[in-house]
């Protein structure tokens, strides 16, 4: 932080934000933060941003984290994906600032997890079924609801995510209501498995890019 002209310091450049849409990834970033002992700025954004509200003051970046599908067939459950290019589907792709893309690997790497990097969709509803093949024949990596969405900004862009399902394990498209899809006994099963993978991935995407974006790497 540099002096002003009138001696007073000046105001320290915003940092990265970073978004978690749902709310087991958001709290996995706030417990991630804290332990950490950094300052990083976390808000929760909702699923495809439905919650959230740009900041007055715009940040030096938005990062997104938490969880994603596997489109490719080769990426399990647990796969790390850092984001080096985000696509809306029927636009153009943008890239990730390749600044964040490396530190978000340094932090998966410190969190003893080798990340897959590469394109990522941001997807107007869940892909499921054949779809994922579909996509993954086009080169994507994984399929998130958020990130490319925020490239209007004009602010750089990162992302990390965990892959929670995948092509061998699908689910049901009702998921992007949560709620909705739990209280229904035709998807029981499947929220016991989402229930015992979600915690676990959250905080590891939440973990990769604490350690990627403290200060101190």
């Amino acid at each position: 932080m540099s002096p002003q002209g009138d001696g007073r310091p000046a105001a320290a450049e915003p940092g990265p934000l970073v978004l978690a849409p749902m709310g087991i990834e958001w709290r996995a970033l706030r417990r991630a933060v804290r332990r950490g002992g950094d300052r990083l700025r976390v808000d929760r954004c909702g699923i495809a941003l439905r919650g959230f509200t740009p900041p007055a003051e715009p940040p030096r970046a938005y990062v997104t984290c938490g969880l994603a599908g596997g489109l490719r067939a080769d990426l399990e459950p647990g796969t790390v994906v850092v984001a080096s290019s985000v696509v809306y589907e029927g636009g153009e792709p943008a890239a990730c600032d390749p600044e964040l893309t490396r530190a978000l690997v340094a932090g998966a790497r410190a969190c003893g997890a080798e990340p897959v990097v590469g394109p990522v969709l941001t997807a107007r509803r869940l892909i499921v079924g054949r779809e994922r093949h579909r996509w993954a024949e086009r080169g994507w990596l994984a399929a998130e609801m958020e990130t490319a969405l925020l490239a209007s900004t004009g602010v750089p862009l990162g992302s990390l995510r965990v892959v929670i399902d995948a092509a061998g394990q699908d689910v049901s498209g009702r998921w992007e209501q949560p709620v909705l899809a739990a209280v229904d006994p035709r998807h029981w099963r499947e929220a016991l498995w989402l229930a015992a993978r979600a915690p676990r991935y959250a905080a590891l995407a939440a973990r990769c890019v604490v350690a990627g974006l403290s200060p101190r790497r």
